[in-house]
């Protein structure tokens, strides 16, 4: 297993605070939709605040710091719930597909609806089901925020068409999770909460798995 961790750099900080200060009309949005659909579903914690799901949001886009991210123009977002991080990202990044999925269907429902109302459909859509079960006919990148470990999420999808997994999760747990696969593989981890980040950030990274050729 080769890996590589370093800290955010305030440059790159600065780019995720511009990019989220450009898209803020349509973010708030999202955040609006999010709080109106959580109070009936329970999509996120139900008595989280709306600075915090602000917060959420901001933490979805530190996914596109990875290089790529940036040359990709597909990715499954899987275990969403309500939307995170995939639909931050689809609002910000108008040139990439997104396919959101969970496994409950009325999670997926939500999405789907707030993708209609943010004027999403034509590249964004829900997909409900088992990531298992899933197929997609082009290669994707895969991106989550904290609903899986890094070696579970593997074995469920090590045969699909993908090209690199990003995942938003504490780094000293991917360190651990990322022990227990057998091959050949490469860990790189950005480090979030160097001491210039909020504190919400704290123990928080942005975290890319990518397989060996023979994998």
């Amino acid at each position: 297993m080769e890996h590589s961790i370093r800290y955010i750099t305030k440059e790159e900080q600065g780019r995720i605070g511009s990019l989220y200060d450009e898209n803020k009309g349509e973010l708030s949005a999202y955040v609006e939709r999010l709080l109106w659909w959580n109070s009936k579903i329970n999509l996120v914690s139900r008595d989280v605040s709306r600075e915090t799901l602000e917060k959420h949001v901001k933490h979805s886009l530190y996914v596109s710091l990875f290089g790529c991210y940036q040359k990709s123009s597909f990715f499954i977002d899987t275990g969403s719930g309500g939307g995170l991080p995939g639909l931050p990202l689809s609002l910000c990044f108008k040139d990439k597909r997104f396919e959101v999925n969970d496994i409950v269907s009325k999670k997926v429902f939500a999405v789907n609806d707030m993708v209609l109302g943010l004027g999403l459909s034509d590249r964004v859509k829900g997909r409900q089901g088992d990531v298992r079960e899933m197929g997609w006919g082009e290669e994707a990148i895969i991106i989550t925020k904290h609903a899986f470990k890094i070696d579970q999420l593997y074995s469920m999808v090590k045969e699909k068409k993908w090209n690199k997994i990003i995942f938003l999760k504490g780094y000293e747990e991917a360190i651990e999770e990322a022990k227990n696969l057998n091959g050949s593989f490469r860990l790189s981890i950005i480090k979030l909460d160097d001491k210039f980040m909020d504190p919400f950030f704290e123990g928080k990274g942005v975290v890319e798995l990518s397989r060996g050729e023979n994998e």
